[in-house]
């Protein structure tokens, strides 16, 4: 018997680094503060699932509200209303795919820092790229990924002059990857993580069609144009 399969969420990165440079933390901090740049990744990311390092997790202090925050790591993190320890990347993933599919998101999030950027980046259809022009910096953390038009496109591309409690000038780049990657499950992947969500997935199991892939981009200042 054939085991039927529903799409996955389609996995985003949003990161913000220096330019040129390409730091993206200073002993586990960010080494800027952009107010503007932190109310763009709150409304990107809101009620969806991000998946984070455990030293990323303990330097934002907190769960992040009005989202499911999983948090990678091999040391035990205690599980909360909002937040849950995956051991290893598939289990991340799963748990964030659970989430996302009872929640009715079709996208989930990898939001740092670099070793976590780099485990899922095969994962990775869309990449909200903060560059911050704050010049020369020294740091222990990076993401050099280079972005090849053959393999990247650029969906929308924003310059912003620092506002009140922006320490610097920044840009906000959305790519998408030209051959995306369609993930599938199967029902009892799910039920081995969360038996309890037997009566919502025979839901979908049983629904004739299950949409899965990105969301519709906001309206940006430049835009380019989309490839099929």
């Amino acid at each position: 018997m054939t085991l039927r399969k529903i799409p996955m969420p389609s996995v985003t990165s949003i990161v913000a680094r220096s330019y040129p440079d390409n730091i993206i933390g200073v002993d586990g901090q960010l080494p800027w503060h952009l107010r503007t740049d932190l109310l763009h990744f709150k409304r990107v990311t809101q009620n969806h699932a991000i998946i984070m390092g455990r030293k990323t997790y303990e330097s934002l202090g907190r769960p992040l509200p009005n989202r499911m925050n999983i948090v990678l790591s091999q040391k035990e993190v205690p599980d909360a209303q909002s937040v849950r320890w995956a051991r290893d990347p598939e289990t991340a993933l799963i748990l964030a795919d659970t989430h996302s599919i009872l929640a009715g998101q079709k996208e989930l999030f990898v939001i740092g820092g670099e070793t976590i950027y780099k485990l899922f980046f095969k994962f990775i259809n869309r990449v909200w790229l903060t560059e911050v022009f704050c010049g020369p910096l020294n740091g222990d953390a990076k993401f050099e990924q280079v972005f090849d038009s053959q393999e990247w496109y650029p969906v929308s591309e924003r310059d912003y002059s620092p506002a009140e409690n922006d320490d610097w000038p920044f840009r906000i780049t959305c790519l998408n990857r030209r051959k995306p990657l369609h993930r599938m499950r199967s029902r009892e992947e799910f039920l081995a993580v969360d038996p309890t969500v037997r009566s919502r997935l025979d839901s979908l199991f049983g629904a004739s069609r299950v949409g899965a892939g990105m969301e519709k981009q906001p309206q940006a200042t430049k835009q380019f144009p989309m490839e099929l």
